[in-house]
């Protein structure tokens, strides 16, 4: 995803969000409307995705502002990788909080990189949700490989409801294939999380992984 493109949306162009979110709404198979598909960062993303430049026309291309999967569609596999790294970081710190152990601290790191490591453990707990946060750990806590993969499969979690399109879009394959049993409020609570994450609380340490 552009990220600038993003988050305009998200501060600057809230008008037409509100147009994009009101368009989507009332119509059955909703798209990007013309404001969108007519700006330079659009027209980089459709460059640089051979499935969207494949379709044949703009119509065709489905955008559900109010479906979390949809809107990780915008996202690259190198950005959703990212992302679960993140996602992955702030679970690992819930986990060393309760269960801190050498070998544990030593795998996470090694896995994580010194620097969104540190950002798990000084932000990690801001970005799950509280009733959620026992889940996670002891779904994750026991199992090394999944641990590794937790962040992943969060991510997992959010997209495995979306429509066979949007999860071809995405084309993202976890490397777990852990899932978390998650209700839609829950997949909404954490959607918003990794909005955070994405857009708008990345700590300045952080910021080059979007770079």
């Amino acid at each position: 995803m552009n990220r600038e493109f993003a988050l305009s949306l998200l501060t600057e162009k809230r008008d037409l969000l509100k147009k994009i979110l009101e368009y989507n709404h009332l119509t059955e198979k909703p798209v990007l409307p013309d404001e969108i598909m007519n700006s330079s960062s659009a027209q980089r993303f459709l460059d640089n995705h051979a499935l969207i430049r494949k379709l044949s026309t703009v119509s065709d291309v489905f955008f559900e502002f109010e479906q979390p999967a949809s809107r990780l569609c915008f996202c690259s596999e190198e950005q959703l990788e990212q992302l679960s790294k993140l996602l992955c970081a702030a679970i690992c710190s819930q986990i060393l909080v309760s269960d801190i152990k050498k070998e544990q601290v030593i795998m996470y790191r090694e896995y994580l990189g010194e620097e969104i490591y540190s950002f798990g453990l000084r932000r990690g707990s801001l970005y799950i949700p509280p009733h959620l946060k026992s889940r996670i750990v002891s779904s994750f806590s026991s199992n090394e490989e999944a641990v590794k993969g937790s962040g992943n499969a969060v991510l997992s979690s959010i997209i495995s409801r979306a429509s066979a399109e949007s999860q071809e879009k995405i084309a993202f394959k976890p490397e777990s294939s852990v899932r978390l049993d998650l209700s839609d409020s829950d997949e909404k609570l954490l959607f918003e999380c990794t909005v955070k994450i994405l857009c708008l609380e990345i700590d300045e340490s952080c910021q080059n992984i979007f770079n």
